[in-house]
């Protein structure tokens, strides 16, 4: 028979608060490590190899469509930086070769580290009603954008020719961005003309701010206080997000010295065909600031 009494069920529902608060509170944490001088967003900077890491597990996305049905990675290895003006996170994750151009059934490599701006917050993107997170994502793609150059479709296809476009300068096949400076030219390019924060020409940073309250809710944030590195060496990706301690932005969480957190993470494999909701994600995992 089921127990209607108002008091019970209130007792449960603070019982169940409070084994996740112990719950958290014991589980392995990760410990920023404070460093004199300069911040470095160099990947493999010097002091990377003296800050603690934690082995962080990830399981295939298998709670929404679409769903990824079989894991390609098991872990990421997590560490922190500040100097007390600003933090880095440094992620790391087996691959065995890149993967940074998208074409037809070929999908970049990405990372993503999540940060609670509500308390109760989900770490499975938030919820509806109160569960706002904050989300840094970086994808391969758009550090091969900044590495090599805008990756046009010559570049996928060299022996590619491309349609007549008005207003494009210079000789077919037109590159972008160089033979379209003309505002004109843009008309063709649907995405970016709506305004697609995904469809631009020109990258600052291969890394994006968004925010979220449950599935279906991601939305890119206009102003970005992120930077971020990724390098793929000997059979491993390795990236490193920073941004400052404290901003003005009411959608950026804020570090507090001092302050135990919660971070998760979501990652995808590319040549395992990872993208969008197919993805591979955590839960809460703890840090602590110095």
């Amino acid at each position: 028979m089921r127990n209607k009494n108002p008091l019970c069920k209130m007792a449960l529902i603070l019982l169940s608060e409070l084994i996740a608060v112990v719950a958290f509170a014991q589980q392995p944490s990760i410990s920023v490590s404070k460093v004199t001088g300069e911040l470095s967003t160099d990947p493999f900077a010097a002091a990377w190899q003296e800050a603690p890491a934690l082995e962080v597990a990830v399981l295939p996305q298998q709670m929404a469509q679409p769903r990824l049905e079989e894991a390609s990675v098991t872990e990421l290895r997590v560490q922190g930086l500040t100097d007390g003006k600003s933090i880095a996170w440094r992620l790391s994750w087996a691959d065995d070769s890149p993967s940074q151009n998208v074409d037809v059934k070929r999908f970049s490599d990405a990372v993503a580290i999540e940060f609670p701006l509500t308390p109760s917050a989900s770490p499975f993107m938030g919820q509806k009603g109160g569960g706002k997170v904050q989300i840094l994502y970086w994808k391969g793609l758009w550090q091969k954008d900044m590495d090599e150059g805008f990756q046009d479709v010559q570049d996928v296809h060299p022996n590619a020719w491309s349609d007549l476009y008005w207003f494009a300068e210079g000789k077919p096949p037109h590159r972008i961005p160089e033979d379209f400076k003309d505002p004109r030219s843009h008309q063709w390019f649907i995405a970016k003309q709506v305004g697609n924060p995904s469809a631009v020409f020109e990258r600052s940073q291969p890394a994006q701010e968004l925010v979220a309250e449950g599935w279906g809710s991601l939305t890119p944030q206009p102003e970005s206080a992120t930077t971020a590195v990724g390098i793929w060496k000997e059979g491993r990706w390795t990236v490193v997000f920073s941004r400052p301690l404290t901003t003005d932005d009411v959608n950026d969480y804020q570090f507090k010295p001092g302050e135990k957190g919660q971070l998760a993470l979501a990652v995808w494999q590319g040549d395992a065909d990872n993208r969008g909701g197919r993805k591979h994600w955590s839960t809460w995992t703890a840090y602590q600031l110095p």
